[in-house]
């Protein structure tokens, strides 16, 4: 069982990473969602200490033939610590949490000081092998068991405190899905309470001078420890998707969508005024697959747009804002959207006067200069210029369908 469990808990936990890790400048302003990747984190590389060649690699390196457990131990007392870090954030006011969140890392520091104590204090001969291998050598020496006892008991309280967290944030919660996520991590973390029971009693026989606990018993241990863990790993993915993850992706994707759908008027301005373009993609295709920073390139864009519409108002001509302005009331455009649906035909004008070096007869302004009250944030002035790149798009759609006909 455990060598089933073991992968799909390592599968877990480096998906986990991957998955919340990217963008990273995200775990600058969400703590939240900082601690769950280090939870995801340490966790992973619990199980890459354990692994064979890490494990001798480590002892070669340190001189230290029990090193790896040392590491072991220490990166699962870091991810017990951040647990409920995360959950404090989702669920307490930000000062609190902050609090909370000092108090369970200081705790987890002091723990790891501790072990790192004891650790030293071991025998320096001694097996290289597995875990199990060390813990049969050294469960008769008093400061293993010393060792051990303090790394179960900070594991136990850990899961304690993140099962009793759990279940008072999903009582708390309105979303239905999260709440599901967050009694399943808590179900998690009572599962592990078998581990640590297992665990102690050997220690405790150990002690003693009894025998050790059945194979039965060291079965039902590591069932208890990663089913457990799985349940905790999978548990928080489902609060991590839907405070995290699923908003994200829905803001990548709206960005891309709408810097897509302003790139003809983009791309139309800068032909006639390459200079409004801060960083340039070399070639078109380029451009359409820009994927990382898509809300930091819409934004560019608009600004690009905006200079551009500044660089053309020299070429602004009153004829051309007044025909426009029949015709989009013709088709029953009012308000906003007529002022919008003007705008796109009067930057149609204004680029051919431009090509063509033509000064306005009458200059005048734009018709969306009268809406620039309604634009107060970035937000704002992308939905306007989707609106004036939509009626762009077509009023250049309608001007080729009448140059094909004529």
């Amino acid at each position: 069982m455990q060598q089933l469990l073991h992968p799909v808990c390592a599968a877990l936990a480096v998906a986990g990473f991957l998955l919340l890790l990217c963008p990273p400048r995200h775990l600058r302003q969400d703590r939240a969602l900082a601690a769950l990747v280090g939870v995801y984190g340490f966790c992973a590389l619990s199980f890459l200490v354990s692994l064979a060649p890490v494990w001798k690699t480590l002892g070669d390196t340190t001189g230290l033939p029990a090193a790896g457990i040392l590491a072991a131990f220490a990166t699962v007392v870091a991810q017990v610590s951040l647990q409920p870090v995360a959950l404090a954030y989702w669920v307490l006011p930000p000062e609190k949490a902050r609090t909370w969140g000092r108090a369970c890392l200081a705790a987890g520091a002091v723990v790891v000081a501790a072990l790192t104590a004891l650790f030293l204090q071991l025998p320096s001969s001694g097996p290289t092998t597995t875990p199990q291998g060390i813990t049969a050598a050294y469960l008769h020496t008093g400061v293993y068991q010393a060792y051990l006892a303090l790394y179960i008991c900070a594991y136990a309280l850990g899961q304690a405190v993140l099962a009793t967290g759990c279940w008072v944030a999903a009582r708390r919660t309105d979303q239905r899905w999260v709440a599901r996520g967050l009694y399943v991590v808590g179900a998690g973390a009572v599962l592990t309470f078998g581990y640590s029971a297992v665990r102690l009693a050997g220690v405790r026989a150990a002690a003693l001078g009894a025998d050790r606990p059945p194979r039965a018993a060291e079965s039902f241990a590591w069932i208890c420890a990663d089913g457990g863990n799985a349940l905790v790993l999978t548990g928080f993915f489902v609060p991590a998707l839907t405070v995290h993850v699923v908003p994200r992706a829905r803001a990548w994707a709206r960005a891309r969508r709408d810097y897509r759908a302003l790139a003809p008027l983009w791309e139309a301005m800068h032909r006639a005024l390459p200079t409004i373009a801060l960083q340039p993609a070399r070639h078109p295709a380029a451009d359409r697959l820009r994927l990382w920073n898509t809300t930091w390139h819409l934004y560019r864009r608009t600004v690009e747009i905006r200079d551009g519409q500044w660089a053309l108002r020299h070429h602004l001509d009153e004829p051309v804002r007044e025909a426009a302005g029949r015709r989009h009331r013709a088709a029953g455009r009012t308000g906003t959207e007529l002022a919008y649906a003007v705008t796109a035909d009067q930057l149609h004008a204004a680029l051919a006067a431009h090509a063509r070096g033509e000064p306005p007869h009458t200059p005048t302004a734009y018709a969306d200069a009268e809406t620039h009250e309604d634009v107060r944030t970035p937000e704002d002035d992308v939905r306007a210029l989707l609106r004036i790149a939509a009626h762009f798009a077509t009023s250049r759609a309608e001007q080729e369908v009448t140059t094909s006909w004529t």
